[in-house]
């Protein structure tokens, strides 16, 4: 008896823990928890974001704010104060956002391809510093599932106005080079993934899809030093969602990921913190034996689009929301393609 009065005093404490470092979002209408919910300042400081199970680390939070503007799906679904995140889940209004249904082909060839949408964008510090966003579409064999190419059909950058750049200061810099799309190659072969004993893995279901978040970390104990600047604390989060009872390519529907590491210089006394976000939504996946590549590259100085593809239905278009922060501050590179 005594044993058992103890086990449950123990089981109670350790809940009690977890609960006072942790946040959960769950929405007010389904009661199902809310993935992906950003968590930005009244200045645009971009803090955290919910993972599958809509949990958020208090610690993530720090330092506090009077109020903290929510983002969801690039949406404001919520402006929030410090109070009202006393409790242990709060309960938001979100957004029934529209999602373009996925066309499939049912031809079969010696390609698959997926074409959709995609974001990618860097903040500093936790303020923004560059942004890009653009159809995308990758070419996968359809035997092996291992990404053979990728074509960009249209896209737009975005940096921040800086005129005072010194590579001696972390935060000084526009980091163009972070520009880069999400790597899918693990979509393929989730069934891997999942059994793989390198990354931490958990997986959700809701609304007739299932979500799987892969965790993994890297430069923990040292940092790692070259041509004077020292990286250290890295920790990559990927989120692949698919049709609820598949992992099957053809059932792809989202992918999220987001990078986080610390640098600094070797004449700073301290770290930067750095954290890559990246999107990518299937639109239209089909078969080809000869895939037609195209010319365009992302270049992060230039922009390149003919169709103001950003309004499309479920486009995961975040450059309104930075721009709201951030005002003139945004500088988006001069787009070489021809706007219809």
């Amino acid at each position: 008896m005594k044993t058992k009065f103890v086990s449950l005093i123990l089981s109670f404490a350790a809940s009690f823990l977890v609960s006072a470092q942790t946040l959960k979002l769950v929405s007010a209408t389904s009661g199902e928890p809310l993935a992906n919910v950003s968590f930005f300042s009244a200045k645009g400081e971009l803090f955290t974001t919910s993972d599958i199970e809509g949990i958020v680390q208090r610690e993530a939070l720090l330092p506090a704010q009077e109020t903290y503007i929510l983002i969801h799906d690039s949406y404001k679904i919520a402006t929030v104060s410090a109070k009202d995140l006393d409790s242990g889940t709060l309960k938001l209004k979100d957004r029934i956002t529209e999602i373009a249904p996925v066309i499939v082909s049912n031809r079969k060839a010696k390609y698959m391809t997926v074409r959709g949408p995609f974001n990618v964008y860097l903040t500093v510090n936790k303020e923004f510093n560059v942004y890009a966003d653009g159809i995308a579409t990758y070419v996968y064999d359809s035997n092996t599932k291992k990404v053979k190419d990728l074509y960009i059909e249209q896209y737009r950058s975005f940096t921040r106005k800086n005129e005072k750049e010194d590579r001696k200061k972390v935060a000084s810099l526009v980091y163009t080079g972070f520009l880069k799309l999400p790597e899918l190659e693990r979509v393929g072969k989730m069934q891997e993934q999942k059994t793989n004993p390198k990354s931490k893995y958990k997986e959700i279901s809701n609304n007739g899809y299932t979500m799987m978040q892969f965790n993994s970390a890297g430069l923990q104990d040292k940092p790692f030093t070259i041509f004077g600047y020292s990286f250290y604390d890295f920790i990559y989060n990927s989120t692949v969602s698919f049709t609820e009872g598949s992992l099957n390519l053809r059932d792809f529907t989202s992918y999220t990921e987001q990078l986080d590491f610390k640098l600094k210089h070797k004449s700073e006394p301290d770290f930067h913190q750095m954290v890559k976000y990246a999107t990518f939504i299937p639109q239209e996946i089909g078969f080809t034996d000869k895939p037609q590549p195209t010319k365009v590259r992302l270049d992060p100085t230039k922009s390149y689009y003919n169709e103001r593809y950003w309004e499309e239905t479920g486009f995961p278009n975040m450059q309104p929301v930075f721009s709201s922060f951030s005002g003139q501050g945004l500088n988006e590179g001069p787009n070489s393609g021809q706007l219809n």
